[in-house]
């Protein structure tokens, strides 16, 4: 379940204008439903800096202060022990909204994905 909401929370960063019309009603009260194209912007480049560069335990803040928007990813190292895997604990709020939810990222052809396997 905690996968496949993981999952959900990150495919609706790219279409969260029409979560309400498909089977992701269960994201409706979270913060990332509440995002615009500059709030996942700005996590997603957070994200990607924090498994980058961040140390292990060392939350990476991002803000949208005119969207009262706001998260943070920390970096882990992977639970299976991967070298090229991380874990992030990634962290959004919205007004009095919060949700939290840690995902392991593994780096694929230079790139960082989300690792469906994994059991976070």
């Amino acid at each position: 379940m905690k996968r496949f909401l993981v999952a959900g929370i990150l495919m609706t960063a790219a279409v969260s204008s029409v979560y309400a019309q498909s089977n992701l009603r269960f994201l409706q009260d979270t913060p990332i439903s509440k995002f615009k194209k500059a709030d996942t912007d700005l996590m997603f480049k957070t994200l990607y800096q924090a498994l980058d560069t961040a140390e292990d335990g060392k939350a990476v803040t991002w803000e949208n202060p005119k969207a009262s928007n706001s998260g943070s990813i920390t970096p882990a190292k992977d639970p299976q022990g991967r070298a090229d895997c991380r874990l992030a604990k990634v962290e959004n709020r919205h007004l009095t909204l919060y949700s939290t939810h840690d995902v392991v990222f593994c780096k694929v052809g230079g790139k960082w994905k989300w690792d469906k396997a994994g059991k976070q």
